[in-house]
Formats: C-alpha cells, structure tokens, sequence
C-alpha cells in the first residue's frame, strides 16, 4: 500500500513536472515557427527571463482550475480546464512581459503559443487521464446509511460508476455490515449512520487500510482545523468558533470593495447589452428587486436583471424555477446559463449588503422553512450572504438544499482571503458549464436505476 501511494505521488510530480515543460516548450516551438527557426536574441531574451514566473503561474492556475485532481475530473472538464488555464496564462504573460523587457516579446509569439500549449497539454493530459483512470480501476465498494442512502448511491452508480464498482447498499441496522467490508476495497458512509457505528467501521477501515468517504455532519465539520491543545498531558482539541475575526471581516470587505468596482467597470458594456435586450423583447422592468436573508438573519433587496415574465409569482408565490420553467423569458433562459442576471448585485456589494464570497442569499419563505427541515441551516447567516461561494463551485443548481449547507459551513470554517480568491477564479470556470445553473430537475428513481442496470448489487436496507 505505501509502494502503491508513493507510486501515486511520484506520477503526479512527473505530471506536473512535465505539464510546466510543455507550457514552456510551446512557447519556444512558437518562436521557431514565426521565426524559421532562427529566433532573434533580443526576442527570445524576455521569454527566457519569465520562464520561472511562467511555471509558477501555470502551476497557480493549474490547482485553481482543479488540474492538480487527475482522477476525479471527467474528460471534457479536464479539456476546459486546460482551455481556462492557457487563457489565464496568457493574460498573466502579457502583464509579466510588459512589467519586465515591454514589447521586445514578440506579439504574436504571445497570440500563438497558447494555441500550442493547448493542443500539446490536451493531448498530454488525455493520456495521462487514461492511465490514471486504468489504474485506479473499478474498486469494490460498500454504501452504509440511513435516509440519504439512496440519494448517495444513485449520483455514485451515475456520475462515478467507472471509479467505483458498487457490490453492497446496506443501512446502519444490518447484521452483515463487517461481512460486506472484507469483500470491499473502499467505503462511503452517509451522514446519518450513529456515531458508534461509524467510529467502528472508521477503525476496520484504517486499520484495514481501506479508503473511507464520509459525508460530513456538524460534528465532523467542527473537528476541522482544531487547535491542538492540552489539559496538563492529556492532548485535547479546541474547536473554534464559527464566524470572521474582526481581521478577516476588515480584510474581506476591502477585497469586496475592489472586485466589485472592477466587475462594475470590466461588465458594465454586457450590462448595457442586456438592459437593451430586455426593453426590446418585453418592455418590462430591467431589474428585479427580492427580499432575501443575510448575515445575523437580516433582510435586503438583492437586485439582479430579471428573467422572468411580469409578475411571475402573482398566481404561484414563492416557488423555484424548474428546468423548464415556462415563466422563464428567452433572453432569462441566456442570462440564467451564463449567470449575467447576477452582474448587478456587485452593486450590492459595493454597498456592503452582500459579499463577493458566501452562502448565496436565501429569500425569508425559503429560510424559515429550510431551519425546520435542516437543524444545521442557522450556521448560514454566521457570515454575509454571497455573490458566489463553496457551494456554487463545487455543487451545482440541482445540489440538494443539505449538501449545499455542508459547503456553506465548511467555507465558514476554512474561511480565508485566499480562499475566497480561489473561489473567484473557479467562478469563472462554472459561469459556462449546463450543469451549474439548470433548474431544478426530476429525481432518478432509485429502485428503477437498480431494477435496470444494476441488479446484482446486494441491497440490504433492514425496515425501520
């Protein structure tokens, strides 16, 4: 196992280390090719003094567009990722090249090699996606939960179904569960197992040494980043609070006041567009104002553009919008897939009624209904809502309501400026992608799923 780890890090550094050569080599290649292979010393010498700011920008760009994970990305997220990263290096290099030797690297060199580094870092990194995937391998895999435990296994059998080979689906009231787990190589527990099953089945695992994935309650998301402590020599954790020190409030705020005045300048021409857009199609309002819930449960007006007929919730009240939700308009239906409807609320944050990083801004209805049905739903408000946040990178629209205040509160917890950086950049990554911003869509039918295409898993769900 530790020859087999060590194997697993040694790739990725060879990787990685070879990604930083193909970034650098395309440049050079692009030289030569604008230059008939005779490039002019005085052209090539500002390429050679940034090299090392080239890698290290790359490999900045690189873990924030999530390049570093070479198994869990898909094919075509890995693709775009390259694509995000190559656009973000070379307006990096363009900044680099005119802060050090001005224009003596060569425009066009500048236009052309990040085609190069495509091409070549898309056809590496296909390969290297292969191997990884060969490698891995389907690993036999045990699900143990309680009522989440269907919602689990449906988005593993359909979203991870090549990573991971599903042989057992069982609750916390089996009798066969240490049975099931010396057939299996990894194990996923859901949040709603009791504690001491779960420390059992964490102590086979290790000391078995099988990989454990475990959706996290408050209880194991508190545990993150404790201070260890001690009373006299007994070792103890100090869990600490939820919520910004006054430092990082200070700090936060003023990264808030930067990037909304430059995403008020940088968007202000799209907002122009879509201002038109809307007075030519409808005529209607421009802007849509809603009440919605922000740090200590205190009320404001979110604006954003609207995208929905007149009125739309005149007949129905607070619902959310569907997948093909007919009270969508044309022009919403773009504004909603790239999320512009979302441009103006950096109006909002310049303010100070909202953040660039946080929990999204629920409305009143949604909130109290939300506190009954998740105990955990209170922590949200710790922090100011947000323009974008943990949940809207990593989850998706569809992201059920508990899921998306596990990331809400793990952002609490790993809350720092350059998290909030990173989620910024990731932001534009999502902006593009369907699955972020679809409505709500129908579930997939749990026991239709494994009636069809998967009926020799063992499911043993003892009745409650």
């Amino acid at each position: 196992m530790k020859n087999k780890e060590w194997g697993t890090g040694l790739f990725k550094f060879l990787t990685f280390f070879a990604d930083s050569v193909i970034v650098v080599f395309s440049v050079y290649i692009t030289f030569l090719l604008l230059f008939d292979f005779k490039p002019p010393k005085w052209n090539i010498g500002p390429f050679i003094d940034i090299i090392p700011l080239i890698i290290i920008t790359y490999l900045i760009f690189m873990y924030v567009f999530g390049l570093h994970d070479l198994l869990k990305r898909s094919f075509s997220e890995t693709i775009y990722s390259i694509f995000l990263t190559v656009i973000a290096l070379l307006v990096t290099t363009a900044f680099l090249t005119f802060f050090t030797r001005g224009f003596a690297y060569p425009r066009s060199v500048l236009l052309v090699s990040p085609v190069v580094q495509f091409v070549l870092l898309s056809i590496w990194r296909t390969i290297v996606w292969k191997i990884t995937r060969k490698f891995h391998g389907r690993k036999d895999s045990l699900i143990v939960g309680g009522k989440s435990i269907e919602y689990l296994t449906t988005k593993i059998l359909t979203k991870q179904k090549d990573l991971y080979n599903v042989k057992y689906i069982c609750n916390s009231k089996s009798r066969h569960i240490k049975d099931y787990l010396k057939k299996v190589d990894v194990v996923f527990l859901c949040e709603d197992i009791n504690l001491d099953l779960k420390k059992e089945i964490v102590d086979i695992c290790l000391s078995t040494r099988k990989s454990i994935y475990i959706i996290p309650d408050i209880y194991e998301i508190a545990l993150l980043n404790s201070k260890l402590s001690r009373a006299d020599d007994i070792p103890i954790f100090k869990v600490k609070k939820l919520g910004l020190t006054i430092e990082q409030k200070f700090f936060k705020r003023l990264l808030d006041i930067l990037v909304s005045l430059i995403g008020i300048i940088i968007t202000s021409p799209i907002m122009l567009i879509v201002v038109i857009a809307i007075k030519c199609t409808d005529g209607g309002d421009i802007f849509y104002k809603q009440e919605r819930v922000t740090i200590n449960d205190k009320k404001f007006n979110v604006l954003k553009f609207r995208t929905m007929v007149m009125n739309a919730e005149g007949l129905t009240g607070p619902v959310l919008a569907g997948e093909s939700d007919p009270r969508i308009t044309k022009v919403g239906r773009i504004l909603r897939a790239t999320r512009i409807d979302e441009l103006p609320q950096f109006f909002n944050i310049l303010f100070g009624t909202m953040s660039v990083v946080g929990p999204r801004p629920e409305r009143p209805f949604f909130v109290e209904q939300f506190k009954e049905e998740i105990p955990d739903y209170k922590y949200r408000t710790i922090v100011k809502a947000g323009l974008t946040g943990l949940a809207q990178v990593l989850g998706k629209y569809t992201t059920t309501p508990e899921d998306k205040v596990r990331y809400d509160i793990l952002y609490v917890r790993n809350y720092s400026i350059f998290l909030d950086l990173k989620l910024i950049l990731q932001t534009i990554k999502i902006m593009f992608m369907k699955e972020s911003s679809e409505g709500v869509k129908e579930d997939i039918d749990f026991n239709e799923l494994m009636r069809e295409e998967y009926s020799e898993v063992t499911i043993d769900l003892v009745e409650k």
